[in-house]
């Protein structure tokens, strides 16, 4: 299976990636992804992390724990900590369907 255009094709990660200004249709990897993010991060003096903050808290339940794994799979982990005051698991206990399947994706990323 690749997880990664599973991951990247669901719902939840192209409204989030929207949200953010990010073209996650781009991305060919995890690495790659990952590269990207940070090379656009960087670009914009933190502009991913920035914009990342300001839309958690307009988020729902289901939502945020899907920007948490978009940073996390990104390797902005504490960001994605910091976002949900360090609760990133009790959150998880609100996501359902498409949304906990792009979580769990990009936990296991490979």
């Amino acid at each position: 299976m690749d997880y990664f255009n599973t991951w990247k094709s669901l719902t939840p990660i192209r409204d989030m990636a929207r949200r953010l200004g990010f073209d996650v249709g781009s991305c060919h990897s995890w690495d790659d992804y990952s590269s990207r993010f940070q090379a656009a991060n960087d670009r914009n003096v933190g502009h991913m992390v920035k914009k990342a903050k300001e839309i958690a808290g307009v988020l729902s339940t289901g939502e945020l724990p899907v920007l948490q794994a978009m940073l996390h799979a990104a390797d902005f982990s504490r960001q994605a900590d910091e976002i949900s005051d360090e609760r990133t698991w009790r959150r998880l206990d609100h996501t359902y369907g498409d949304n906990a399947t792009a979580v769990a994706l990009a936990i296991m990323r490979r």
